[in-house]
Order: C-alpha cells, then structure tokens, then sequence
C-alpha cells in the first residue's frame, strides 16, 4: 500500500506540475519564445495533441474575450484534468484506511472506464 501512496503522489506531483506550468508559460513564452514552441509542430507542420491548451488553460484563468474561443478539446482535457486530480485525492486518502489490493483494482476500474469514455469522446471531438 505504501507504493501505491507514493504513486498517487507522484501523479498528483504531475497534476500540479501542469498547472503551474501553464500559469509561468506566458512569462516563459515572453522571456523566452525560441524555447517555448512546440517541436513537434515545427518538425512535422503538424499541431500536436497539446497544442492550444496552455493557451486555453490561461484564457480560463484570466477570463475575458479569449475564454470564448476554447475548443472542445480542451474542455475534454480540462474534464479529465478535474476528475483525475478528484479522483487522485479521494484514493489518496482512502489508501491510509484501506489495505491489500482492493483500492488498485478500482483505480484500475474507473481508469479503464475512462479511457474508453475518451476514445468515445476523441471520435465525436
């Protein structure tokens, strides 16, 4: 149970790190706009499945006209961002009262759950 303590913090970890993360960008980005671009748009021409969200993420923060424009991708991704960090926190807690295997095999469960809500939701996006 102790590993499985450790991992939920460190996807937590993760969580917060994409938060903060889009809350320097836009210093990052004005400091620094060589480093900042996406690569892989630059090497294929293609936008890649992170493009626009830092962008999206800092419309929802700072309100105003751009919070219009946020496409349903990002409000895909915003979707499970909440859920992730909802469900991270409650098996967090739980995993001091409970032991054995019984909270994984339900964190395995709602995780499947979701991915295929994902992959359902990718083909209508």
């Amino acid at each position: 149970m102790r590993a499985y303590r450790i991992f939920n913090l460190v996807v937590l970890g993760f969580l917060l790190y994409v938060l903060v993360f889009t809350l320097v960008s836009p210093v990052l980005t004005e400091q620094f706009p060589a480093i900042t671009g996406c690569y892989y748009k630059e090497l294929t021409g293609d936008p890649c499945p992170f493009c626009g969200l830092t962008r999206d993420m800092n419309a929802i923060l700072k309100g105003g006209k751009e919070h219009d424009r946020i496409n349903t991708g990002f409000q895909l991704f915003l979707a499970i961002y909440v859920f992730e960090c909802i469900i991270r926190i409650t098996l967090l807690l739980l995993s001091r009262r409970f032991t054995g295997k019984t909270l994984p095999v339900i964190d395995i469960g709602i995780h499947s759950v979701l991915a295929v809500i994902i992959l359902l939701a990718m083909n209508t996006v």
